[in-house]
């Protein structure tokens, strides 16, 4: 009868400690859970700052202003604009017309403007 109790209670002790031991393996997980959520929160949480910021842009006087120049090629009175072909632009400098090319000096350009002959 002693044996029976004393076997109960070993068996009983393992059964404690086989419990303790998963619980700490499930404490441990947790915790690693945890960390990994609260990375993934601070990355969204940049993200949401960032698309934040985007959006202040998007709706800024700046980029109405820049998306009217450049995709629908508007422009404020009285300005002249001037459309650059592409195949032109994708030239490489030697290919170019000279005068094009040509390095005036800067009092020079300030001359032609200033007596209207552009350049």
């Amino acid at each position: 009868m002693r044996k029976i109790i004393l076997y109960g209670v070993i068996i009983f002790q393992l059964l404690l400690i086989v419990s303790l031991v998963r619980g700490i393996q499930l404490s441990r997980r947790s915790v690693e859970r945890i960390a990994d959520l609260q990375a993934t929160k601070d990355k969204l949480l940049e993200e949401q700052e960032a698309i934040k910021k985007q959006g202040e842009y998007v709706q800024s006087p700046i980029y109405l202003e820049t998306v009217a120049r450049e995709e629908l090629h508007l422009s404020k009175p009285g300005e002249i604009v001037v459309i650059v072909p592409e195949t032109y632009r994708a030239m490489e400098p030697e290919n170019r017309r000279a005068e094009d090319v040509e390095e005036k000096p800067n009092w020079q350009k300030w001359w032609a403007v200033l007596m209207g002959k552009g350049n």
